[in-house]
């Protein structure tokens, strides 16, 4: 039987190192095909960036080509008027006091509790949340228009309240009946 030593030098495993020349080489190399991706790269990019600017040229010019058609100015003209109504609806709605937020019972209240011989109202109408009101009626005489006048102008809910439009009209056609017509308007903050 025979005895062999594998610890001896010529049974261990060589270890290859590189000189330092072929290293460099290698690295060399690499960087070169490194920097021949990178290049690729970049024309490939500038390629695609060229098309997609054409593109985008093509659409604008097809965009503006589009809007030369008279169907499309029209939808055009269209969708503008509709987004300028919206826009002053939202300032109205934004800067706009909505006048009389309480309701008009205690108007109708008043005009209900005015009891003057003779007189009578034929037709109202309040306006402008109350703020506007006309007021059309007969009487049998017409020294008690003044009166019925006075009346409202005492009641609290019209107090301080001037009517600036005051018709009165003669009977007519063989009647007794006088008309009368009475309107209210409230600027800044009166009623004249």
């Amino acid at each position: 039987m025979q005895e062999i030593n594998l610890y001896q030098s010529q049974f261990q495993p060589t270890t290859v190192i590189l000189p330092s020349r072929q290293v460099f080489l290698i690295v060399i190399l690499f960087i070169t095909i490194l920097s021949v991706i990178s290049l690729y790269s970049s024309q490939k990019n500038s390629v695609l960036e060229k098309s997609i600017r054409q593109q985008q040229q093509q659409m604008i010019s097809g965009i503006e080509a589009s809007t030369a058609s008279p169907l499309l100015n029209a939808e055009l003209r269209t969708l503008e008027r509709k987004q300028q109504q919206k826009k002053m609806l939202l300032d109205y709605l934004t800067q706009q006091s909505f006048g009389n937020s309480q309701g008009f019972s205690k108007t109708l209240r008043t005009l209900s509790q005015q009891k003057i011989n003779n007189v009578w109202l034929t037709q109202f109408s309040l306006l402008n949340g109350g703020q506007t009101i006309t007021l059309h009626g007969e009487a049998l005489q017409s020294s008690q228009i003044p009166l019925y006048i006075d009346s409202l102008g005492e009641s609290p809910h019209f107090h301080g309240k001037q009517f600036s439009v005051f018709q009165l009209q003669q009977p007519k056609n063989n009647t007794t009946r006088y008309t009368f017509k009475l309107h209210s308007e409230q600027k800044t903050g009166s009623i004249k």
